[in-house]
């Protein structure tokens, strides 16, 4: 219980190091508040006072205060090497969302404070846990490492322009804010457009399948993806199609938790 407290009463401090970047947070959670029951919405609203999307950053505030920068760890899944989830360590992020379900089922049992930071707690995670640099897998060390990559400004000939860029900062905030014209609601709009669909197919299974899921998805990526490693224009439009079905798959698989939380 005080460790909540901590959380609760922590200098906000923000760090753009350990996440996907504000705007990709509210929109997944914008995206799950439209698929979430009536229930649901009703529950999570009286317990944040607002919506889904108020709650999606406070996690991250507090990573640099001295008290609460042990939660920077929990940003972060490991998968296996055969891409399984199977970790107990209480600084991964899976162990934790796995806890802020189980807190929340059993909301009768605890205080108002522990509810707002285990909801606020599981908006942000299980964005995080969609973001390929965050996933960490077995047998590929360069998961688990921060690189430049020498990404290119798409010209041609003599006119291209090739700088390093950071791997994590390329996922955390490189590709959203291609869409940074958007509001969080059109954003999430055209992820339903385009993934509403398979919504049902994307969110089944449970947290632990969901990270194996990743863990398959973001591996072949390091086939190519090592310091120093050429990412031509036509690979960066690549990986936005990859980053954008990561974020309905976020979005979808939060409104199932919710929805089955708070039924």
């Amino acid at each position: 219980m005080k460790r909540y407290v901590i959380l609760l009463v922590a200098v906000m401090c923000v760090s753009t190091a350990s996440a996907w970047n504000k705007f990709a947070q509210e929109c997944i959670a914008t995206l799950a508040e439209q698929n979430l029951t009536p229930a649901a919405k009703q529950q999570t609203e009286a317990i944040l006072g607002g919506s889904l999307a108020s709650g999606a950053w406070w996690l991250q505030t507090l990573t640099k205060n001295e008290q609460t920068k042990y939660t920077g760890a929990w940003h972060f899944i490991t998968v296996s090497d055969d891409m399984r989830s199977l970790t107990t360590s209480e600084k991964d992020g899976v162990v934790q969302i796995e806890r802020c379900v189980k807190e929340l089922k059993a909301r009768g049992e605890h205080s108002d404070s522990t509810m707002v930071a285990s909801l606020k707690t599981l908006i942000h995670l299980v964005a995080d846990m969609h973001n390929v640099a965050h996933v960490r897998i077995g047998g590929i060390p360069d998961s688990r490492k921060n690189f430049n990559i020498g990404m290119s400004n798409g010209k041609l000939g003599k006119k291209e322009v090739v700088s390093p860029y950071g791997w994590r900062k390329f996922w955390d905030a490189s590709l959203v804010n291609r869409r940074a014209c958007f509001s969080c609601e059109m954003y999430a709009e055209d992820l339903m457009l385009c993934y509403g669909e398979q919504k049902e197919g994307l969110s089944s299974g449970d947290v632990r399948s969901w990270a194996d899921d990743m863990g398959r998805l973001a591996a072949p990526l390091y086939e190519w993806a090592k310091p120093d490693a050429y990412m031509s224009r036509e690979l960066q439009n690549r990986m936005e199609l990859i980053n954008d079905k990561c974020m309905a798959r976020a979005g979808f698989r939060l409104a199932m938790l919710l929805n089955d939380i708070f039924k």
